[in-house]
């Protein structure tokens, strides 16, 4: 990776840190508690005997989606924030409007990151997250959450590695349920199970 283009990604990724930070504080610790607990993880009232990477899980559950008729954590950060200026604004629009699906990495981007082709929504797009980068290399599928900044994307920073009968199934079952990709990818449980999966549980 290219010094300019590392140092622009260790600063999307620190805004990141932070924006989510904030957004998981906007969150009633009970709150956080019941999405660790959904995915499968024992945990406390303070939640103190759960590894940060494990509760990262719980936590992109807890800011990024929300029952219907309530706003996510992620988007009331975005509204309190709106006037921010310059990078900062940039990645905190990219995670408000991120969005969930199963990639299938296709090659190693020239500069740094990875290309991936969305297999359900379809399109290709330039990643660059030295978290996943470390977890798929080109030929694997993965879910994740994207968000665009400057002409690549960052994740929110978990993922989920996949098979191809995982994806084969998926397909299978939009296909037969009459579903739009949409439906699936925006319904919480479908986070929930990947994010299960990741964290090495069985369907719920």
């Amino acid at each position: 990776m290219g010094d300019e283009l590392r140092s622009a990604w260790m600063r999307h990724a620190a805004a990141r840190q932070r924006f989510q930070e904030l957004a998981a504080r906007s969150v009633p610790l009970p709150k956080l508690a019941e999405q660790a607990r959904r995915l499968g993880l024992e945990v406390d009232r303070d939640l103190g005997q759960v590894s940060e990477a494990e509760m990262a899980y719980a936590v992109d559950l807890a800011i990024y989606t929300a029952p219907p008729g309530r706003s996510r954590a992620i988007d009331r950060i975005a509204r309190q924030h709106a006037r921010l200026p310059g990078e900062a604004a940039l990645v905190l629009n990219a995670l408000s409007r991120s969005w969930l699906s199963v990639f299938e990495v296709t090659s190693i981007h020239p500069d740094a990151g990875l290309l991936l082709e969305d297999a359900l929504l379809g399109g290709q797009v330039w990643v660059v997250d030295e978290g996943l980068a470390e977890a798929a290399e080109p030929g694997s599928i993965v879910a994740v959450r994207l968000g665009r900044v400057l002409g690549y994307a960052i994740t929110t920073g978990v993922q989920a590695v996949l098979d191809e009968m995982t994806l084969a199934g998926l397909r299978d079952a939009l296909r037969q349920g009459g579903l739009r990709p949409d439906d699936l990818l925006n319904e919480p449980r479908f986070a929930e199970s990947l994010w299960r999966r990741a964290l090495g549980f069985g369907p719920a």
